[in-house]
C-alpha cells in the first residue's frame, strides 16, 4: 500500500472503490461470491479500475472526500500549481459545478509530474481521454484568452451573493479539518479577494466599509506544510529520535490555537499509541478558570487497522471541568501526573464512558506547563490500542512532550491575544469613524455603537437606557435601546426602541444612581435582579456587566448593559476595560448628537423669529398716547360679569380698553404695582401680534378673557386662587393664541414647518404661543412683572405657562378623567398643589370653549367662523401639502357642520360643564346654555338628515 500513501489516498477510499467495483460486475441483487470477496484487491486493479471510471471517483470524492485532502495535495503539488496555473483546484469558495472538475485522473496525472520516469510512463498509459478530462489551458497573453478570462471574471463577480464566513449552511466536518493556518496565497483570504468580495452585496448592517480594510492586519500567521499521520507512524518505526523531533516541529510554527489544539491532540495518541487523546485548557476570569475541551475538538480517535485519525465529538457544546472536578481537574489543580488502570479505579468512570462513548481501560492524565511552569491545561489519553497499560516510559515521553507544547500553547495564547486587542483597537477606530459619520440621528448613532459592542464584547443582548433626570427620586428613562443577538448570517435583529420607561430592575437603578460599574457573574442569585423580567421576555440571563454613561462634564447621562457571554464564561477584567471605551463612546456621540439638535432647533428657533418679526411689530407710541387720553368704559355697562356676554358689539379698540378697565377693576394694577402705560402698550402689542384669521384671532383671546373674569367674579374658584395666579389666568387667556396661523397642530407636522421642528408634535402651537408671550413680555416697556419679586415672579410665569398649555385639547383629554374621579368622589383639596393645577387646566379649557354655552344667536356665528377657519386648512392640505383632509376640514362637506357640533359638544363640552358644576353650582348657566345650543344642532341635523333622505329618494333611478 506504499504506493497509494505517497498519493494520499487513503485506504478506507480504496476499500470501498473495490466494493463498488465488485458491486459494478456482480450486481446490486446478485451476492459476490464468498472467494471474490475474501481475495484482497491488488495495487494495480485497484488502480485501474479508478482510472477507467473517473466520474465515479468523482461522485466518491465529492460525498466524502475533505478539504483538508485537497490542501495536502496542493501543498506538495505547490510549485506544480503555480507554474502551470491550476487554479481550479486551490483552496477557495467555488460551486460545485467548479468543484466536479477535480477527478481522479487529474490527481494522479499531476502528481506523476514529480515523480520518476518510470512513474510518468506509466501515468501516461493510463491517462484518460480528452472527453473525460476538460485540458487545463496554460496562461497567454493573446486577446482571446484575456476576453475569456475577463468574461468569466465578470460572470463570477456579477453572479456571486454575500455568504458570510459563519454560513450555517457550511458542513460542520469542513470547518473541522480547516482549523488550521490560513494560508496568505488563498484567494479567498488575500486583501484583492476581500476587496472584490465586498464589489457583492453584503448585508447592510455589517458592509465592508473601506476603513475596516484599511485596518486589516497585516501579521499573517506562519504556514508549514504538516507531515502525514502515516509518516509520522513511520518514522517512529524506523527513527525514533527523527519521530520526536518531527512531532515538535509539526507544532512548533502553529500559532492557530483551534489548529494547535488538533495536532497536539492527534501526535499525543501517535506518541502513546492511544485510542483517543484529549486536550484541556484552562479559560475564564483569573480565579474562575474552568478546564474547557471546545466544540468539535473533544479528542482524537484512532482505530488498530488504520493509522489514521478522526475528530470526534463527544458533547455538542464541548465539555467544561471546573479544578478539581474528575481526573483532569485534580491533575490541574495538584500538577501531578495521574496514571489508572487499576478495576478498583476504573470502576468510578462510568459517567466518563457515557460522556465519551467509549468504554474506558486504563488512563493517563499530565498536566501542561508554560515556559514559566504554571499550569495552563490537561492532557488526557484513554486506552493503549494494543490492549496493554500505560507504562512509566510513556508518562515520561508524553511529560517531554508536554514540554514543548506548553511553549506552543504559550505562545498561540499570546499571539491570539494580540489579534484580540488588534480587533479590538480597531473596532474602537471604527466606532470613532461612526461618531463623526452620524451625528444627526441619536437612535442611529447609539444602534451603531451597540452593534460595534455587542460584536466585539460577542455577547448575546447589548441595553442602553438614557436617564430622563438624573437629580430626580426615581429613575425614569427617556428612552431604552435593546439590541438582541444577532443571527448566523450577520444580519441582526431589529434594534427596539422605547420612551418614557421606569425599569424594576434593581442593577440599572444601583448603578444609574451611584455610577458604580457591576459585573455579576450569576444574576439569577443576586438580590437585586428582576427574574420576572427573563419570564416575560423568555430570555435566560446569566450574566450582566453595567456601567454608568457620563457626558464632557461627568455627569451619567444613561446606563448601558451586556448580557451573557456567547461563550459562557462570566465577562472579565478585559471585557470591563473594553466595555468603559464603550461607554465613553456611547457618552460623546450623545453628547455630540444633542448639541447638533441644540444647534438645529437654535436655526429653527432664528427662522421663527425672524418670520414674525417680520410680521409683527411693537405698538407705537402714539397708539399708547391715544388709548391713555381715551375714556375708559365700565364693566356693569358693557355686561362683562355675565356667562352670555356678547363681543361681537365691540371693535378692536373698544375690547382693548375694556381689557385695561378689567384689570383696574380687579385691583391687579395696584396690588403688583403695574405701570399703567406698561399695561397699555402690552394690551396693545397683543392686540397687533393676532394674525387677522377667521376665528383664532384676537376677538376670541378677548372673549376667553372675559370668560375667565366672570368666572373669577361669579363662582367659587377665585377662593381657591392666590391673586397672583389670577392675574397669570386672565394674561394667559389673552394670550393663549398669539400668531395663531389658523391651522392646528397636526398641520405643522404633516407640513414639517418649522414650528415643529422647533417644539415637536406634542402641544407644538401652544408652546409657540408661550414663547411668543415671554418675547413681548421681554421688549421694552412690556414687562408687566416687572415690580414683582423673584419668587412671585417665578409663580405668575409657570401658572401662565400651564394655563396656555392647557389650552391644548390632546393633553386636555389625558388629564380630564382624573379630574372627573376626582370631583366625582367627593376628594378634592383645591389647597393643594396636584389638585389645584389640575382645576387650574380644566377652568382654562371651560373658557376656552366658552362659546358653546353663549346664546343660540352668538353660537351659531361663532361655528360658522370656526368652520370657515378649518375649511382654509383643508384648503392648504389638498393644495399644498396634496393629501385629503379629514371631514371636519372638508369644505365639500360642509352640510355635515350640525353632526360635527354635536360630536364636539358630546364628546368636549358637556361631559367639562357637567364636572364644573360639581367644583361651583354657578357654572351651571354655562351648562344650560350648551345643552341649549346642542338641541337647538339636534333639530338642524335631522333637518339635514330628512332633506337627505328626501332627495335619494326623489333621485332618478338611472340605469
Amino acid at each position: 500500500m506504499s504506493a497509494y500513501r505517497c498519493r494520499d489516498v487513503p485506504v478506507r477510499l480504496l476499500r470501498s472503490a473495490w466494493s463498488g467495483l465488485l458491486w459494478f460486475v456482480y450486481g446490486a441483487q446478485q451476492e459476490a461470491p464468498e472467494s471474490v470477496m475474501s481475495a484482497a484487491p491488488s495495487s494495480n486493479q485497484v488502480e485501474d479500475w479508478l482510472q477507467a471510471n473517473p466520474e465515479w471517483f468523482e461522485d466518491y470524492f465529492l460525498k466524502y472526500g475533505s478539504k483538508k485532502l485537497v490542501q495536502k495535495w496542493i501543498e506538495n503539488h505547490k510549485s506544480e500549481v503555480v507554474g502551470t496555473g491550476l487554479n481550479n483546484v486551490s483552496l477557495k469558495p467555488v460551486s460545485p459545478s467548479n468543484q466536479r472538475r477535480v477527478t481522479y485522473a487529474q490527481l494522479t496525472r499531476s502528481k506523476s509530474r514529480t515523480n520518476s520516469q518510470g512513474d510518468e510512463k506509466s501515468d501516461n498509459n493510463n491517462s484518460t481521454t480528452p472527453e473525460e478530462v476538460a485540458p487545463i489551458r496554460p496562461r497567454s497573453g493573446s486577446r482571446q484568452y484575456l476576453r475569456q478570462d475577463f468574461a468569466k471574471a465578470r460572470s463570477r463577480t456579477l453572479f456571486n451573493t454575500w455568504a458570510s464566513p459563519s454560513s450555517p449552511g457550511m458542513d460542520n466536518k469542513d470547518q473541522d479539518n480547516d482549523g488550521g493556518p490560513i494560508s496568505p496565497r488563498d484567494p479567498a483570504n488575500c486583501r484583492r479577494g476581500q476587496l472584490r468580495r465586498a464589489s457583492t452585496v453584503p448585508p447592510e448592517r455589517h458592509s465592508i466599509s473601506m476603513l475596516s480594510l484599511l485596518l486589516e492586519p497585516k501579521v499573517r500567521l506562519p504556514h508549514r506544510t504538516s507531515i502525514t499521520n502515516e509518516a509520522k507512524l513511520q518514522l517512529r518505526s524506523t527513527d525514533e529520535r527523527e519521530f520526536f523531533l518531527t512531532l515538535v516541529k509539526d507544532i512548533s510554527h502553529d500559532l492557530d490555537l483551534d489548529s494547535l489544539r488538533d495536532k497536539i491532540a492527534t501526535n499525543v495518541g501517535i506518541l502513546v499509541n492511544s485510542e483517543r487523546s484529549s486536550l484541556f485548557l484552562l479559560e475564564g476570569p483569573k480565579g474562575r478558570e474552568v478546564l474547557a475541551c471546545k466544540q468539535h475538538r473533544l479528542g482524537f480517535e484512532r482505530d488498530g487497522n488504520y493509522f489514521g485519525g478522526k475528530s470526534v465529538p463527544w458533547q455538542e457544546a464541548g465539555i467544561t471541568l471546573s479544578l478539581g472536578e474528575g481526573f483532569v481537574g485534580r491533575v490541574a489543580e495538584t500538577g501531578q501526573a495521574l496514571r489508572i488502570d487499576s478495576p478498583a479505579e476504573l470502576s468510578y468512570l462510568k459517567e466518563a464512558e457515557t460522556l465519551i462513548g467509549l468504554q474506558v481501560k486504563s488512563v493517563m492524565c499530565l498536566p501542561i506547563r508554560n515556559s514559566e511552569d504554571d499550569i495552563i491545561g490537561v492532557c488526557q489519553v484513554t486506552n493503549k490500542i494494543s490492549g496493554s497499560r500505560f507504562t512509566e516510559h510513556d508518562e515520561k515521553l508524553l511529560e517531554t512532550y508536554l514540554t514543548f507544547c506548553g511553549i506552543g500553547i504559550n505562545n498561540a495564547q499570546l499571539f491570539e491575544t494580540y489579534m484580540k486587542e488588534y480587533d479590538r483597537n480597531r473596532k474602537l477606530l471604527e466606532v470613532a469613524h461612526d461618531l463623526f459619520e452620524e451625528q444627526t440621528s441619536l437612535d442611529n448613532v447609539v444602534q451603531k455603537i451597540m452593534q460595534r459592542a455587542q460584536s466585539l464584547l460577542k455577547c448575546e443582548r447589548c441595553s442602553v437606557m438614557l436617564v430622563k433626570d438624573p437629580t430626580a427620586e426615581t429613575i425614569t428613562f427617556s428612552k431604552v435601546f435593546d439590541l438582541p443577538s444577532s443571527l448566523h448570517n450577520g444580519h441582526s435583529t431589529n434594534t427596539m426602541c422605547c420612551t418614557g420607561v421606569k425599569l424594576s430592575n434593581g442593577i440599572i437603578e444601583h448603578v444609574a444612581s451611584t455610577g458604580d460599574t457591576l459585573n455579576i457573574y450569576d444574576a439569577q442569585n443576586d438580590p437585586r435582579f428582576d427574574k420576572e423580567l427573563d419570564k416575560a421576555t423568555g430570555f435566560h440571563t446569566r450574566s450582566i456587566l453595567c456601567m454608568p454613561i457620563r457626558d464632557n462634564k461627568y455627569q451619567i447621562i444613561g446606563v448601558a448593559q451586556i448580557l451573557n457571554r456567547t461563550d459562557g464564561f462570566p465577562f472579565d477584567e478585559n471585557d470591563e476595560q473594553l466595555f468603559e471605551a464603550f461607554t465613553i463612546f456611547c457618552g460623546l456621540g450623545i453628547n455630540n448628537t444633542l448639541m447638533y439638535n441644540e444647534v438645529a432647533k437654535a436655526m429653527a428657533r432664528q427662522k421663527v423669529a425672524l418670520e414674525v418679526l417680520s410680521y409683527h411689530a411693537c405698538s407705537t407710541s402714539h397708539e399708547v398716547e391715544s388709548l391713555k387720553i381715551s375714556r375708559l368704559p365700565q364693566i356693569q355697562a358693557l355686561g362683562m360679569t355675565r356667562f352670555d356676554f356678547d363681543d361681537f358689539k365691540l371693535d378692536a379698540d373698544e375690547m382693548v380698553k375694556a381689557s385695561l378697565r378689567l384689570y383696574m377693576d380687579l385691583g391687579l394694577l395696584q396690588k403688583f404695582k403695574i405701570d399703567t402705560e406698561a399695561m397699555t402698550r402690552f394690551l396693545l402689542t397683543v392686540r397687533k401680534n393676532y394674525r387677522p384669521v377667521a376665528y383664532h384671532n384676537f376677538r376670541h383671546a378677548f372673549n376667553v378673557q372675559q370668560a375667565m373674569f366672570a368666572v373669577l367674579q361669579n363662582t367659587s374658584v377665585i377662593h381657591y386662587l392666590t391673586e397672583p395666579e389670577q392675574l397669570a389666568l386672565l394674561v394667559g387667556c389673552l394670550c393663549h393664541d398669539l400668531d395663531h396661523r389658523g391651522t392646528n397642530n397636526a398641520f405643522q407636522e404633516k407640513s414639517q414647518s418649522p414650528l415643529s421642528q422647533l417644539y415637536g408634535s406634542k402641544a407644538t402651537m401652544e408652546y409657540h404661543h408661550f414663547n411668543h408671550t415671554v418675547m413681548i413680555l421681554s421688549s421694552q416697556g412690556h414687562n408687566i412683572f416687572g415690580n414683582m419679586a423673584a419668587e412671585q415672579y417665578s409663580e405668575v410665569m409657570n401658572v401662565l405657562k400651564h394655563a396656555i398649555l392647557a389650552t391644548d385639547l390632546a393633553l386636555h383629554f389625558k388629564v380630564r378623567g382624573q379630574f372627573f374621579e376626582l370631583v366625582r368622589s367627593g376628594k378634592q383639596n383645591w389647597r393643594k398643589t396636584t389638585h389645584k393645577e389640575l382645576l387650574r387646566g380644566m377652568v382654562m379649557t371651560a373658557c376656552d370653549v366658552a362659546a358653546s354655552t353663549k346664546p343660540w344667536r352668538i353660537q351659531h356665528k361663532i361655528a360658522e367662523l370656526v368652520t370657515s377657519e378649518f375649511f382654509d386648512q383643508g384648503d392648504k392640505e389638498r393644495n399644498e401639502l396634496k393629501i385629503e383632509p379629514a371631514s371636519m376640514f372638508d369644505r365639500n362637506r360642509k352640510d355635515e357642520l350640525p353632526q360635527m357640533q354635536l360630536g364636539f359638544i358630546d364628546g368636549v363640552c358637556l361631559p367639562l360643564y357637567e364636572s364644573m358644576v360639581k367644583v361651583s353650582p354657578m357654572f351651571t348657566t354655562m351648562l344650560e346654555g350648551v345643552r341649549a345650543n346642542r338641541r337647538k344642532w339636534h333639530e338642524l341635523n335631522e333637518q339635514r338628515k330628512r332633506k337627505k333622505s328626501t332627495s335619494e329618494i326623489t333621485k332618478p333611478n338611472i340605469c
